[in-house]
């Protein structure tokens, strides 16, 4: 059993600081004393006064003048942030010696826009110069579908991405970030503990930072890195980095490759690649590579987080030669979170595919041309909204499940070949990898699918159970009672017809079948919980797990030879207090995000009017709409102190939490940690025979094999039961020998009507003739 000291000793490791981060953001952005004299200071519009003293004339103004500034020298220019005191709860102060400093919006290519002519093409690296940044505020946040912060309930349910917006970080309307092409930006958050009583940049120690990059995308459709704070991952010693890059087809969009085209060349105005948003994502680590020292960080120890599916991007990271297999690489460990190349929409499989889904978004928005320059023309020119909103309906009618319009693809240059290929001919970084899912990573896909159901009897029924409407929100019914037998039928049966099976109807017995809990198949509350579960195991895990298995076969040695293996695999299951969607949703997706980020210590001795003031001002989101509990705080320093190590060693787990090391996963043991804590984690398993039954054990475990049948099903016979003939019997095939009197008699008939209109023609002459001659 896991102790108090031990777990005493990870929080004091972990947040020694927890104090000084509560309510330690934006205070002193705009301090007095700093306004007086245009000669000696630059001003910034945007945010305010932002001081730069010019040699000579700083004596002039007080000590404390804008001392928060925190600028940073770049070939690409300076680059203004600024410092939030840690050593008290108020800011700014002359005598501090503990700051976290914070740059937003820093620019590593020049815009991929329209009117630069960049649009559908590899991002351009910024010019040098002597240019001044102010990095205090949030850029906008790539195009991509968005209903609105107004939009009625009832149209926004309908979609994952707008839920993903709403729970578990609800933005607020001021984090709502406008849509513009001109979005390639980077958020930094460091540490840094001086020396010296005036606050300067003077690191106390030579030693460098660990470096964390943060990657976010949702079926590379919708994303952003502006609403995750990285407070306090930065006081663990890491530079934590966030990452916008193009999203839909401005990231993904790609023609076919005529033959006999050099694969190594660039774009021209008959070809689009693709794979713009990876190049983005190479060239922010390049950038990174380049200048992370001036933010005290080690160009030798940059991990890669990568959520949804820019998991799967960066897992393709790990095949290319541009940044995985780089020499020297661009990073060294990664992270997977709800995602993997190998998953539904991970990777467009089929080469013929990514032209379709061009042709079909160039009709969508009126670019139907007979030429392909004519119509990529067409597309540069329409407007990003434009190209944003229809590429959120892009549809192509073909049965193949695991395909989704945006995504990466092979272009001949960041991927050689086909992820399959490489991954199975160990053509891979070899390092450290964390794979990681929430137990109930589809759930937001799967309340959606039940928000769009065409039977209204049946969205009524699920409307009423699952929700409480208001306007342009919605709150968890209280009286939720899970799915009737029909909702279960027709759902699945609408999902199979999404996928153009052959046969829908037996297919969708056959996903019953699977997903049915036949120890209580009248359970309408299970009976839900199951159909959650198959599109966590259809969308996130069976793709993630075959990952983690090309993974896990590395041929990587020690220095003795002993063989290496540097995969690891959890399983969040937690479920918080705080959220009221858990009830209905579970560990839905994202919702591990406000523990990795700490949002709990965040708002430690925080009241509730306090948080509702300084959250959306400061973080731009709310805080959760009940107060966290101990049992959070307990799971955020859980995540903290896994992630953390990670970054800094490799090893999540330098010292065994809750009496135990993380073992590695292996194809012969499929090993995984399940991370959960509930009320009664102190009790033994045994004591919680209602979690045992739905598989959410109470404490934090090592278990074996999960979900590997489910995971198989996805994997091996979905694929094979969606060509299935249909069951009934199809008419039989004419004989040859009555296809040919078929055609004699056709013929023969064909004559009888000519001669018998001739023979009409000839009796109609006849009888005219007669009545002459008796005239």
């Amino acid at each position: 059993m896991f102790t108090r000291t031990t777990l005493s000793f990870i929080i004091a490791s972990l947040l020694t600081c927890s104090h000084s981060v509560t309510g330690q953001f934006d205070h002193c952005l705009r301090p007095s004393g700093c306004h007086g004299d245009d000669c000696c200071f630059n001003v910034v519009s945007k945010t305010g006064p932002i001081c730069d003293p010019i040699p000579g004339c700083a004596s002039l103004f007080p000590n404390d003048c804008c001392r928060n500034a925190r600028p940073v020298h770049t070939d690409y220019g300076i680059f203004y942030g600024y410092a939030i005191q840690l050593d008290t709860a108020f800011g700014y102060e002359e005598s501090g010696q503990r700051y976290l400093e914070i740059w937003r919006g820093i620019p590593y290519a020049r815009p991929p826009t329209r009117e630069n002519n960049l649009r559908f093409r590899r991002p351009v690296q910024l010019p040098q110069g002597r240019s001044k940044y102010d990095a205090t505020y949030f850029r906008d946040d790539c195009p991509q579908p968005d209903a609105g912060l107004t939009a009625e309930a009832t149209v926004w349910t309908t979609s994952p991405h707008e839920w993903a917006r709403r729970v578990p970080l609800r933005q607020t309307e001021g984090g709502w970030h406008t849509n513009n092409e001109d979005c390639l930006y980077m958020n930094i958050y460091v540490l840094n503990e001086t020396t010296s009583s005036d606050g300067a940049r003077q690191p106390s120690s030579r030693k460098k930072l660990p470096v964390l990059v943060v990657f976010d995308g949702m079926d590379h459709l919708t994303g952003t890195g502006n609403r995750y704070p990285g407070h306090a991952l930065a006081q663990l010693g890491l530079v934590v980095v966030f990452v916008n890059y193009r999203l839909g087809p401005f990231g993904y969009l790609a023609t076919d490759i005529p033959p006999g085209l050099d694969t190594g060349s660039d774009d021209s105005a008959d070809v689009v690649r693709g794979n713009y948003a990876l190049w983005d994502q190479v060239m922010a680590l390049k950038f990174i590579r380049e200048n992370i020292h001036l933010w005290l960080g080690d160009k030798n120890q940059v991990t890669v987080l990568g959520h949804g599916s820019a998991a799967a991007d960066v897992a393709l990271h790990l095949l290319s030669t541009r940044s995985g297999l780089r020499d020297p690489p661009l990073f060294h460990r990664a992270v997977l979170l709800s995602g993997a190349d190998q998953m539904e929409g991970g990777f467009i499989q089929n080469p013929e595919e990514p032209m379709a889904y061009t042709v079909k978004l160039a009709q969508q928005v009126g670019c139907d041309a007979p030429s392909r320059r004519q119509m990529l023309d067409c597309l540069r020119a329409r407007t990003a909204s434009e190209l944003a909103t229809a590429a959120g309906q892009t549809r192509i009618h073909r049965p193949n499940w695991r395909t989704k319009p945006w995504a990466p693809t092979m272009d001949g240059d960041f991927l050689t070949a086909d992820p399959k290929v490489l991954w199975e001919s160990g053509q891979f970084a070899q390092i450290p990898l964390i794979g990681g899912l929430n137990h109930n990573d589809g759930s937001l896909w799967a309340l959606s699918s039940l928000l769009t159901l065409n039977n209204r009897t049946l969205l009524n029924e699920t409307m009423s159970s699952f929700l409480v409407f208001n306007e342009t929100d919605v709150t968890p019914s209280d009286n939720f009672t899970g799915l009737s037998r029909a909702v279960h039928f027709e759902a699945f049966r609408k999902m199979t017809r999404t996928d153009f099976a052959m046969d829908p109807e037996f297919l969708a017995e056959s996903l019953i079948q699977e997903y049915t809990d036949w120890s209580n198949p009248d359970d309408p509350v299970r009976r839900w919980a199951a159909y959650s579960e198959a599109w966590s195991d259809r969308l996130i895990g069976s793709g993630l797990i075959r990952t983690l298995r090309y993974h896990s076969q590395m041929n990587a040695s020690d220095s003795s030879g002993r063989r290496l293996n540097r995969t690891q695999f959890y399983v969040f299951a937690y479920q918080s207090p705080a959220d009221p969607w858990t009830p209905i949703l579970g560990s839905y997706w994202g919702s591990q995000l406000p523990f990795l980020f700490g949002l709990p210590r965040l708002a430690l001795r925080k009241t509730r009017d306090e948080l509702e003031l300084e959250w959306p001002r400061d973080l731009d989101i709310h805080p959760a709409p009940h107060p966290y509990s101990e049992l959070d705080r307990n799971m955020t320093d859980y995540m903290l102190f896994l992630i953390s190590n990670f970054v800094k060693s490799g090893n999540a787990t330098p010292i065994s939490v809750r009496n135990l090391t993380w073992d590695s996963y292996r194809p012969d043991n499929r090993t995984y940690l399940w991370l959960n804590l509930t009320t009664g984690y102190e009790e033994s398993r045994t004591g919680r025979s209602d979690l045992e039954q739905q598989g959410l054990g109470a404490g934090f475990d090592l278990r074996q094999n999960f979900r590997v049948q489910k995971y198989a099903y996805w994997n091996r016979l979905y694929t094979i039961q969606l060509e299935w003939q249909p069951r009934f019997s199809l008419p039989m095939p004419t004989p040859a020998y009555v296809e040919h009197y078929q055609i004699a008699a056709l013929s023969l008939s064909g004559i009888l009507a000519v001669f018998g209109m001739l023979l009409i023609a000839l009796l109609i002459l006849w009888c005219r003739r007669r009545k002459l001659l008796a005239y």
